[in-house]
């Protein structure tokens, strides 16, 4: 499968576009410094802004899915997942691309009442510009004809991965490694196990 992950350069991204890669995926990798980070790696460059929607427009060509680890520049940003999506959006509509899997954020919609009381403190204390700009990102895919699948994580950290992945709209979620997500992601785009839908994923408790 040809996938163009948006959002490369990131954390969860570059863990998520190297998975691609070794199961066997002709993978793009797309953002706004990717020359010299990734010179000597086996994979398509595209050079470019999330906001550009020519460089988007370039991206998403030839593609057969689309994967987006987008985050946003600070906990103010109000335009880059929103406008990012509308691009991606538009972009797979002009070149017939239909499956994209992006990265949301727990606390979003029903996965509010998944979080611990914690969470939600800190959440109102300094991420509610973040959880409305994630929110409008998934009212983005959502009010599209794309086969869409949004990915609510629990909170991210640097461990390892574990394999030990929970996918549910129903039980807590404290955190998850971003290798485990990104293994979510990749698996995800392949199994269409939730098409049309926002799903909670953390770690086993």
């Amino acid at each position: 499968m040809r996938v163009v992950v948006f959002g490369a350069t990131g954390k969860t991204g570059e863990h998520t576009w190297k998975l691609l890669l070794e199961a066997g995926h002709d993978v793009t990798v797309f953002g706004r410094s990717l020359e010299r980070r990734y010179a000597d790696e086996p994979v398509a460059k595209v050079q470019g802004d999330v906001l550009d929607a020519d460089a988007v427009s370039k991206g998403v060509e030839a593609q057969d899915a689309v994967l987006v680890c987008l985050g946003p520049v600070s906990t103010k940003d109000q335009t880059t997942l929103s406008q990012g999506a509308t691009n991606i959006v538009s972009a797979m509509q002009a070149h017939g691309v239909r499956r994209v899997v992006f990265i949301s954020a727990a606390g979003v919609g029903s996965s509010w009442k998944q979080m611990p009381w914690y969470l939600k403190l800190l959440c109102r204390a300094m991420l509610t510009t973040l959880l409305a700009e994630h929110t409008r990102e998934e009212e983005v895919f959502a009010s599209s004809a794309l086969h869409w699948t949004a990915v609510r994580p629990a909170v991210l950290t640097n461990k390892p991965a574990t394999g030990r992945i929970v996918a549910s709209n129903a039980v807590p979620i404290k955190t998850i490694p971003r290798a485990d997500l990104a293994a979510f992601l990749v698996a995800e785009l392949v199994n269409q196990d939730y098409v049309n839908r926002a799903i909670s994923v953390t770690s086993a408790q």
